[in-house]
């Protein structure tokens, strides 16, 4: 198991290095020494701007959503649980949304502040209305309805503001809801750095509650786990990593939802450790390809994170409703 992890560390490593070094119109950045000084800047400057903040946030982003959505579907249950179905992301869409299009329904309070701050803010508001629920339901099942039912009143509410909003408006959380991992600044990133390793950290501290749990709540309760404050503890680990990512990244669908199956299903164990650890790493590796992907496919067309997870994540889903249906 071990060597497996370090393999999949190698190649997330090797990945890294081929995606900041990855062609572009101007060439490629393994030619920099050989280059002249304006080319030499040229180059320094893709790199510290562009290449490596990309490249950072992809492997972070990833692995936040992955450990996210191996959480959720441990606590809840359900292999089909991810931040996006509990409705965090949700409270990210809302805020932004009356951020940019709230004209009259919205205070001069919101107008002025960042989508970024409004996306972590609205992930982690409804991160605590989510656990002030949790405390009222003992079903798993009913707290994940709950989310879906948050995530319809949100996508209602943001329609509305949709048809009310001006033109640069409904284009600014048009884009914004395509998601982006170049809106990260190199400044930024000890920061963004910083809170991901506390919360991630924290979340191996998960490892025996969570190992119980996947008994059942009845068996684990027996064994002296106290699921409703697991519940609440790992319902705010979740909200911080994913108000993290849609802060600076917008929505990303799926990586949440698909990458902690295809880990379960590889490893075949019901140890958390093994099981985080593998996450973040093929998280990392899969928002890293998606990534490159993206810049390699620019020539011929654009195409926004969020849609291309979508395009991957739809059909892994379905495969495994299906699998799931068969299995039943």
């Amino acid at each position: 198991m071990v060597k497996w992890q370090l393999s999949l560390g190698i190649l997330l490593l090797a990945l890294a290095v081929l995606a900041i070094g990855l062609p572009h119109a101007n060439g490629a950045w393994f030619a920099f020494w050989n280059a002249s000084d304006v080319q030499q800047a040229n180059e320094w400057i893709l790199l510290t701007v562009y290449r490596i903040p990309e490249v950072f946030i992809a492997v972070l982003a990833g692995m936040a959503l992955a450990v996210s959505g191996l959480l959720l579907q441990t606590v809840l249950n359900n292999p089909l649980a991810g931040p996006s179905i509990l409705g965090l992301t949700s409270g990210s869409h809302l805020f932004v949304a009356l951020v940019l299009m709230g004209g009259s329904f919205s205070s001069d309070l919101f107008q002025d502040v960042s989508t970024t701050f409004a996306a972590a803010f609205g992930a982690f508001v409804f991160g605590m209305l989510i656990l002030l629920i949790a405390t009222k339901m003992r079903s798993a099942v009913s707290l994940l309805l709950v989310g879906m039912m948050l995530g319809t009143f949100v996508s209602a509410f943001t329609g509305l503001l949709m048809s009310h909003a001006d033109s640069m408006s409904l284009k600014s959380f048009t884009m914004w809801s395509f998601g982006s991992l170049r809106q990260v600044a190199l400044d930024q990133i000890p920061l963004i750095a910083s809170v991901f390793m506390v919360v991630f950290i924290a979340a191996f501290f998960l490892v025996k509650p969570l190992n119980a749990m996947v008994l059942g709540e009845h068996q684990a309760a027996f064994l002296g786990v106290n699921i409703v404050r697991n519940r609440w503890i790992v319902i705010l680990i979740v909200s911080l990593l994913t108000g993290l990512v849609t802060a600076f990244c917008g929505p990303i669908a799926f990586i949440g939802l698909i990458v902690p199956n295809i880990v379960k299903m590889t490893l075949k164990t019901a140890n958390h450790l093994h099981l985080m650890i593998a996450s973040a790493l093929i998280g990392g590796i899969v928002l890293l390809i998606c990534s490159m992907l993206i810049r390699l496919l620019e020539p011929l067309i654009v195409l926004p994170i969020n849609t291309l997870t979508s395009l991957i994540g739809a059909p892994v889903v379905l495969l495994l409703l299906l699998k799931k249906i068969r299995n039943a």
